[in-house]
């Protein structure tokens, strides 16, 4: 008798579990379909990154085949991207003789702004800052062999895919990547 019990039981939850997924996935805003990615507004002088965070954006977009891109006057929805600060903190000293220190790290720190816009409801989905970071050094080495996990990933140089190139142009491309899973992660979170 306990047999049947435990049996229904574990079904019962599968099942649960499985419809609560779906469920969840269902909710996506009514009539959104497919998203316009407007050109993306850069306050700062770094405008590489205005480029590195629209091409990681897209191919998360299509790759997870979560919404349509196309033109904005065939949208559901509207995503507004706008790169309010790059900034380079230092991040570790080296003393140099007791006279003067130099920075050997930095920690690039990249703050946008994301709008997403229901076309049909006029209603904001989104509107909210969001800020991500990355390590590098100051000495010139190729990221892939400076032994810093530049993005925390707990992977080191040529463990971690994403770490190849100079050290601010690796960072760069790094944080441009870690926004674009992060605005991927808040379009999905209001289904």
């Amino acid at each position: 008798m306990n047999y049947k019990i435990n049996f229904f039981l574990i079904y019962s939850l599968i099942l649960f579990s499985g419809c609560s997924f779906y469920s969840f996935k269902g909710s996506l805003p009514e009539n959104v379909k497919s998203i316009y990615i407007h050109q993306i507004s850069n306050a700062t002088s770094e405008y590489v990154v205005s480029n590195l965070l629209n091409e990681s954006i897209r191919e998360r977009l299509i790759n997870q085949n979560l919404l349509n891109i196309v033109d904005e006057y065939n949208s559901d929805s509207q995503l507004i991207v706008k790169i309010k600060s790059v900034d380079d903190i230092p991040n570790v000293y080296n003393n140099i003789n007791d006279t003067y220190e130099i920075v050997e790290q930095w920690k690039l720190n990249i703050k946008v702004e994301i709008i997403w816009k229901n076309i049909y409801s006029d209603k904001i989905l989104i509107d909210k800052d969001i800020s991500e970071w990355a390590m590098y050094n100051n000495s010139g080495i190729d990221v892939g062999m400076d032994q810093i996990d530049n993005d925390l990933d707990g992977l080191l140089d040529a463990e971690d895919s994403d770490e190849y190139g100079s050290s601010r142009e690796a960072a760069l491309r790094i944080v441009s990547s870690k926004i674009s899973n992060r605005i991927i992660d808040e379009l999905t979170s209001t289904w």
